[in-house]
């Protein structure tokens, strides 16, 4: 388990944020579910561990300077194949080959279902503050979120995701299988405490998409902001 105090200040001290896989370490180490990830540093490594977690997978390139990955291309979905996993590193490694590249992190494809945000600020006001709300449209269109201060309790957490304007979302829509409310009200929990115990180290978590399917509640991507 990741040492959390060692790993932010590591990354403090390189006057850096922390690379996602290292979030996720920090989330591992507070019990928080996740896909099956490794970081991978070479092309061969990529592919054992395609193969050793099962496809289909995901790859991400880990970089300091590429903070969007989405956006700038650096993030690789569904791979089926070792052919196309060998295929996605090269192009990594080409498109990015001015950058500094810490390594590839490979994971596990998580199945649809109910995309969820958490998050957590430091307000100038009332300190950390942790926000839930629905991920995709409703948060960047409809600014659907419900806020609460850190630390905050499960049944809080549960009160603030009955306050989401879209919770009907939750309860099951059309394809998709109803949340687990109580499994996102203990993820809440556990990272607003996390928020709260190490605010002066961070300024931000961003912990988008979670994905909430019939396997259980899933945190698929996360960003912490020193």
């Amino acid at each position: 388990m990741a040492d959390i105090k060692e790993l932010l200040e590591k990354a403090k001290n390189e006057n850096r944020n922390l690379l996602e896989y290292e979030a996720k370490e920090v989330l591992r180490s507070i019990s928080i579910r996740l896909p099956e990830g490794h970081l991978a540093k070479t092309k061969n490594e990529a592919l054992e561990l395609a193969n050793k977690i099962g496809f289909p997978v995901v790859m991400k390139l880990m970089s300091p300077q590429v903070l969007h990955k989405t956006d700038a291309g650096a993030v690789a979905i569904g791979l089926k194949s070792e052919e196309e996993v060998v295929k996605v590193y090269d192009e990594f490694m080409e498109k990015f080959a001015n950058v500094e590249i810490a390594g590839i992190l490979v994971e596990k494809m998580v199945k649809k279902g109910v995309e969820i945000i958490i998050g957590t600020k430091i307000d100038s006001s009332f300190g950390p503050v942790i926000l839930v709300g629905l991920g995709g449209v409703f948060v960047e269109v409809l600014k659907d979120v419900v806020f609460r201060l850190c630390p905050t309790t499960k049944q809080k957490a549960l009160n603030a995701l009955n306050e989401i304007k879209a919770k009907k979302m939750l309860e099951g829509f059309r394809d998709l299988p109803p949340v687990d409310k109580e499994a996102v009200a203990e993820l809440m929990e556990k990272l607003s405490v996390l928020a709260w115990e190490y605010r002066e180290y961070i300024k931000e978590m961003d912990i988008n998409p979670i994905i909430a399917n019939e396997d259980g509640v899933w945190t698929v991507d996360a960003r912490i902001i020193l």
